[in-house]
């Protein structure tokens, strides 16, 4: 395996980056001052992308993983480069990771492994996993971080501290920017916090035990170390690749997943933040398999009632009670004019679709399509629409479950189910 290693420095990762945004840039620019060009060739900039960011790790893949999720809106050779960073990763040497484990749990593995499989089955932007078997026979996973990993998120989040003005192009205020600055913090430090990744983990396993067609890895906390997470092995069909199951499979994979979502806000008040398909798989029996829970959102009553809120707003076709919504969750700006003609705009998007009875079908019904036309209204709204700090990972969510439910490509009554959750007493 060829060695692949993370730039070492922040100066080292930033002339990284700013090389390749160069690259990326004449090379547009040429194929539009070439003669006889008709078209850009997008290929050569997402095989581009995919590499610089898999090799960089870190915060910076992360990104590219969340861009992934833009089906449709990027161009397809980026978008298609892009998603191989979901579960094709490129992956260090086991080598580089043994010191770490000799160091965490001594020199003779054999002491609490059968056999632990050199070579990682998946690879992602904070670690990779292997494969291994426990001295009982149980089939396992050892999450392993990437040594330096917590250096390099650092240094990353410094340089992006560095460019947080830019966003005053933009019309944000600077309390907000830092906001967003120290959310963005917060869920990176919570990533890198395998201990705490174990306790959420074991809360959803506690809720969900008897979900139905739900399957969660099982900690293993006598087996777990610092920068080591030792979970049972629960094997699935790659999310990303679920257009070829059987319809039936994918409307029980739908239903499962967004009564899973409203369960998690309306009665677990925790949500799983981190939607790419690398994180879910699927069994042929139409089981959702849900992994890595590094990012996980607490939701106060406050913030999900501002939602609840939003949402009726949008159902009911009112501007007011969507202006009050906004309120409430802290995404206007104080003093500022109301973006009525934005809200009619979302109210004749979304409403109808959100009506008792009514099932949404994501992929022949392309919201996203209809979202980039409403453009111009949400950049003219910037001076009194801005997300709050703490709706980031929420939006995050809902937007990556949105393209999850493209892929699942099936009628789905999101009104209906969700209702169910919110109960009729939640206004």
């Amino acid at each position: 395996m060829t060695k692949k290693t993370a730039a070492p420095s922040a100066l080292g990762r930033f002339l990284r980056l700013a090389g390749t945004g160069t690259r990326i840039a004449g090379s547009l620019v040429g194929q539009q001052l070439r003669p006889g060009t008709s078209g850009i060739d997008w290929q050569p900039v997402g095989d581009l992308l995919s590499s610089v960011l898999g090799e960089m790790k870190g915060p910076v893949l992360k990104l590219g993983q969340l861009a992934s999720q833009w089906e449709g809106v990027l161009p397809e050779p980026v978008a298609q480069a892009l998603a191989q960073l979901q579960n094709r990763v490129p992956a260090l040497p086991f080598t580089d990771l043994q010191p770490h484990l000799q160091a965490v749990y001594g020199d003779d593995l054999d002491l609490y492994f059968q056999s632990i499989e050199e070579q990682p089955f998946a690879a992602a932007s904070l670690g990779q996993v292997h494969r291994a078997v426990g001295l009982d026979g149980q089939k396992l996973v050892l999450k392993v971080q990437y040594p330096g990993i917590a250096e390099i998120c650092a240094a990353d989040m410094r340089q992006l501290r560095r460019l947080m003005p830019l966003g005053r192009l933009f019309r944000a205020p600077k309390a907000k920017l830092e906001g967003v600055y120290q959310e963005l913090e917060a869920a990176i430090a919570g990533e890198l916090d395998y201990s705490a990744e174990m306790r959420r983990m074991q809360r959803f396993n506690a809720y969900f035990a008897d979900w139905p067609g739900l399957r969660i890895p099982v900690p293993q906390p006598e087996l777990c170390r610092l920068g080591v997470l030792v979970l049972t092995e629960e094997p699935g069909l790659p999310f990303a690749e679920v257009a070829q199951a059987s319809a039936e499979v994918r409307q029980r994979l739908a239903l499962t997943l967004v009564r899973w979502l409203g369960a998690q806000a309306f009665d677990l008040g925790l949500l799983h933040a981190d939607p790419h398909p690398g994180n879910f798989a699927y069994t042929a029996a139409g089981e959702l398999v849900v992994y890595d829970f590094g990012s996980v959102q607490a939701l106060s009553p406050e913030l999900r009632d501002a939602y609840v809120q939003t949402f009726r707003a949008l159902q009911a076709r009112d501007s007011e009670l969507l202006e009050n919504a906004f309120q409430a969750m802290g995404t206007r700006q104080p003093l500022s004019s109301v973006p009525n003609g934005l809200y009619r705009r979302m109210h004749g998007l979304l409403g109808p679709l959100l009506q008792p009875g009514e099932d949404w079908d994501f992929a022949a019904n392309p919201i996203h399509q209809k979202v980039i036309a409403l453009m111009p209204n949400v950049l003219g709204a910037l001076g009194s629409l801005q997300p709050s700090p703490s709706t980031l990972l929420i939006n995050r969510t809902l937007e990556g479950h949105y393209w999850n439910l493209c892929r699942l490509a099936v009628p789905v009554p999101v009104a209906d189910l969700l209702d169910e959750q919110m109960g009729a007493d939640v206004e």
